[in-house]
């Protein structure tokens, strides 16, 4: 049952959605000042650095951009007299608490962002911006599960990380948060209902759950814990002569940790080596180039272009110590950003054989700026390209054999598209040709 706080957040937020429709625009003009992180090397893929110059006249003045804009018929002007009579009616005649003006410049800025229609042109409110830095870093106090948008809205589990409270508490992936310690998820995007379920190791959250298969939505209480990310684990696999490895994203430690387990595997003189970046969600840029680093030879990993048609090429180089061992690369639909930065470079450059189901499709760079409020605007400035040029966004990559996996899989244990790497690796046998998906592309 929800308290009478609840219930006016609940009411506010409803509030911050009427508002963020009609006066975004008007707040970013009247003094949101943006302090431009473009500077910031090696960059991120998920929210990251752009490798292109920005005049710094714009990164001063947003109000220049968009009245030099107008006037050049570039863009529309704002109807500032419409913007103002419509927030002066809501305040005047609206029937509810009006929040305060620091929640009213928080709607009005989604709203506007809301407007673009890119989905990871984001931004984040002060209270929720560390967070960004807690994730890339590694480590945080939470229960242990890692999250995503999906296209209807919702906020739905990905995984859980072994021995965590979420996967101790009976949190399965594919469940979807309708509430958090009583505040309903709707209209959150991920970063912000993460915020919710993080907090000081010790303390309990309530997370009330939707599950396929179950006629009501249900709670489950967990007790909250610092939870270190497990980037890699490594093992021996088939008959023991097999090398496996797995990377769950590309946050800072990623490719030292990934370094140090190969080493470990490759002394025992595997004869073949699997990289697992399936549900690997990416991350920096740096850690995707150090990482294709490991595995491939001087060349080509990725393309970057602005929206003005600028190109980059990022290149690997000859220091990687696993250049030459027989590949396999296990792929998915979680598989995205960074992740297929590295898998599109491996199967360009014929250095691996791409097993699973096709990627996400997220081939857009973000980059990061700091608002004077201390929120976060995550921009969409660039798209991305494998080393042959091709497109991902909105498509993903094609593995060279399709393996597809079903939920029933997983709760039997078996892992088909790990069992065709193996049956590959050691036989040479193909898997059984599978109908490219004919469902609709990823998120744009």
């Amino acid at each position: 049952m929800q308290t009478s706080s609840v219930k006016n957040q609940t009411k506010q937020i409803i509030a911050l959605g009427i508002l963020g429709a009609f006066i975004g625009a008007l707040v970013f003009i009247l003094g949101i000042a943006i302090g431009v992180a473009f500077a910031r090397p090696g960059g991120l893929l998920d929210a990251g650095a752009s490798p292109f110059a920005v005049s710094p006249s714009i990164a001063a003045n947003p109000v220049a951009i968009n009245d030099t804009a107008a006037e050049q018929g570039r863009q529309p002007s704002l109807n500032y007299a419409l913007i103002n009579d419509v927030l002066r009616r809501l305040r005047t005649q609206w029937y509810g608490e009006m929040p305060s003006s620091a929640q009213l410049t928080d709607g009005a800025i989604k709203g506007m962002v809301a407007a673009l229609g890119d989905e990871f042109t984001q931004y984040i409110e002060p209270r929720f911006a560390k967070l960004l830095n807690e994730d890339i870093s590694g480590v945080f106090e939470g229960i242990g599960a890692t999250l995503r948008q999906t296209p209807a809205g919702g906020v739905q589990i990905v995984r859980t990380f072994p021995g965590s409270p979420a996967e101790r508490g009976g949190i399965l992936p594919g469940d979807i948060i309708e509430a958090v310690n009583g505040v309903s998820t709707q209209g959150l995007n991920s970063i912000e209902v993460a915020a919710l379920v993080r907090g000081p190791r010790g303390s309990e959250v309530t997370l009330t759950l939707r599950r396929a298969g179950r006629t009501r939505p249900f709670d489950v209480t967990l007790v909250r814990e610092r939870i270190e990310i497990p980037l890699v684990s490594s093992k021996m696999v088939g008959d023991g002569s097999i090398a496996y490895v797995s990377l769950f994203d590309f946050s800072q430690p990623a490719s030292r940790q990934l370094e140090k387990h190969l080493k470990e595997l490759l002394d025992k003189r595997p004869s073949a080596l699997i990289l697992d970046l399936r549900d690997n969600p990416g991350g920096l840029l740096s850690q995707a180039q150090e990482v294709g680093d490991i595995f491939l030879k001087q060349g080509v990993l990725v393309i970057e272009r602005d929206y003005r048609g600028n190109k980059k090429v990022t290149r690997t180089t000859d220091r990687g110590i696993a250049q030459d061992i027989p590949m396999v690369v296990l792929v998915n639909g979680g598989s995205a950003s960074a992740a297929e930065i590295v898998a599109g470079a491996m199967q360009d450059r014929g250095r691996a054989v791409l097993i699973g189901e096709r990627t996400f499709g997220k081939g857009s760079v973000q980059s990061p700026q700091t608002l004077s409020n201390g929120g976060q605007l995550r921009i969409t400035i660039e798209r991305w390209y494998t080393p042959n040029d091709r497109a991902i966004h909105g498509t993903g990559i094609t593995p060279d054999y399709i393996v597809n996996s079903a939920p029933e899989d997983l709760k039997e244990g078996k892992d088909p598209q790990l069992e065709a790497a193996i049956a590959f690796l050691t036989t040479g046998k193909t898997p059984p040709p599978t109908p490219i998906p004919t469902v609709e592309p990823a998120r744009r």
